[in-house]
């Protein structure tokens, strides 16, 4: 039997990031049901948005911690705020500024290294993290048939 192993792409680059305003959800899951924790919340905002004639934006997560079981922030970019948001959806600014990004295509699994080259080109131009890293989702499992065509921005924003 014959694998063939696929090797994750990774460009990284620095950008400057425009301000966002996200609605999201807080959620803590395992590791296990993660995939259908974070698409149940992706529904629930989605939902919101349409009945609230926002206009959807980018589609992310923000990682609190990384062990089992994961907190994380499932989230939406939007146009504007809601007169009033429901009960187990919140909203926040993100500033805008310098970042670096990582454009990372490859099986979700195996991310880790594109927050590894993030670090290495902070670390390169003496730079240090401001707030949390999230992703930023391109396709995902629905939307394509191979793992390793996943495509996922990761960003950091800097001090």
């Amino acid at each position: 039997m014959h694998t063939t192993i696929k090797k994750p792409a990774i460009a990284v680059e620095a950008v400057e990031l425009k301000s966002m305003t996200v609605l999201y959800i807080n959620d803590i899951t395992a590791i296990d049901k993660q995939n259908k924790a974070i698409h149940k919340d992706y529904e629930v905002l989605l939902k919101f948005i349409n009945k609230h004639g926002l206009k959807p934006g980018k589609i992310m997560a923000f990682y609190l911690n990384y062990e089992n079981p994961i907190q994380l922030e499932a989230a939406i970019e939007v146009d504007k705020l809601p007169l009033a948001l429901s009960e187990n959806i919140h909203s926040k600014r993100i500033d805008g500024g310098n970042a670096v990004v990582a454009h990372y295509i490859g099986a979700y699994q195996d991310m880790g290294i594109a927050y590894n080259a993030i670090t290495r080109m902070m670390d390169d131009k003496k730079k240090l993290p401001k707030g949390l890293p999230f992703e930023v989702y391109l396709n995902d499992e629905t939307t394509v048939k191979n793992k390793y065509q996943l495509q996922t921005d990761i960003y950091q924003l800097l001090q």
